[in-house]
């Protein structure tokens, strides 16, 4: 065997081993991707409205990237449990979280306890869809407009009996904004949940409640509740019929509830770069919006630094409402 023949032996043996240690780096990395998941933290119940758009999100996201997205359900302390899970999860993108008016801008607002900072422990990615909500009477009350109700409710101080799905709820929070920016007395009666307040005030028993347009909508079609503003900066497609109160000369005295997707703070940006991206190409396809729509929710989409600072002064709003008005919400 010539001193040739041998050199070249070496190579080929060399180049084999390199080739086959690519080919197992190669197929090593291939296997995480194929079995890197990203969680959807949905900090409620399933079955609802929240942990609807947070599986409609998730299943959205899967198909635009290819890979995996599953939605885990960690209800609790009115949706705070979720959101602190996520919080603390380690910055690379597997844990996110469905966040919402709940989790984000009341909750924090009049909770005792928090275990979390809304501007601190959180990327905020994409916000999703919001469904605003509106002021609905009884027909009794003898009210055909908005300013009708506000002129009765000057007139008469506390004699409006606003029914609320309970203390802290976004309605009875909404109820203590209107009062606050109306320079109004309502009375605010909380029940335990609203199926039992809309029962109510469809018997009279209370003269008004402020719940979402999807909600109220089916129980208008007998002329015995009226529904007479939306508390947004534009009308509701759900009842598009409806004035905003934006329109009305009320523009600040907003009732949103909204959902969007944030991870931990200290997200590497390209992480965060690359999971806002595959979520804004589905939020932007026309069929995701368009079931958004037939499901009760208004798009209202926003990415990052937009996302934000929304959020920010959503918070803000609800932390003043809670002053003004001394509520507090024990755990």
């Amino acid at each position: 065997m010539t001193h040739t023949t041998l050199i070249s032996n070496r190579r080929v043996r060399r180049c084999l081993v390199q080739a086959a240690a690519a080919l197992m780096l190669t197929c090593g990395a291939g296997h995480a991707l194929a079995q890197a998941v990203t969680r959807v933290i949905v900090p409620f119940a399933p079955g609802a409205s929240n942990d609807v758009i947070g599986r409609m999100m998730a299943e959205a996201a899967a198909k635009k990237s290819g890979t995996n997205w599953i939605v885990e359900n960690r209800p609790g302390a009115g949706s705070m449990l979720g959101a602190e899970f996520v919080a603390k999860s380690a910055p690379d993108g597997s844990n996110l979280l469905l966040c919402a008016t709940a989790n984000m801008g009341i909750l924090p607002a009049i909770a005792k306890t928090v275990r979390y900072t809304v501007d601190k422990d959180f990327s905020f990615l994409v916000r999703i869809a919001s469904s605003p909500f509106a002021l609905a009477v009884n027909s009794n009350l003898g009210v055909n407009s908005f300013a009708d109700f506000v002129r009765l409710a000057k007139s008469k101080p506390g004699s409006i009996r606003i029914g609320s799905a309970g203390v802290g709820a976004l309605d009875y929070m909404g109820a203590s904004l209107m009062q606050s920016q109306l320079g109004i007395d309502v009375t605010v009666v909380p029940y335990k949940g609203m199926a039992p307040a809309l029962n109510d005030l469809r018997a009279g028993h209370v003269d008004a409640t402020i719940t979402s347009p999807g909600t109220i909508r089916p129980l208008t079609q007998d002329g015995k509740i009226k529904v007479l503003a939306v508390f947004d900066t534009q009308r509701s497609e759900v009842m598009p019929a409806v004035p905003s109160i934006a329109e009305l000369g009320h523009p600040k005295l907003l009732v949103l509830n909204w959902w969007g997707i944030c991870g931990p703070s200290k997200l590497p940006p390209q992480v965060a770069g690359n999971l806002r991206q595959v979520m804004m190409d589905a939020l932007s396809d026309p069929a995701f919006q368009r079931s958004l729509k037939e499901k009760g929710f208004d798009p209202a989409v926003q990415s990052g630094e937009e996302f934000a600072r929304f959020v920010a002064a959503d918070q803000a709003s609800w932390k003043e409402v809670a002053r003004r008005s001394n509520i507090t919400l024990d755990e």
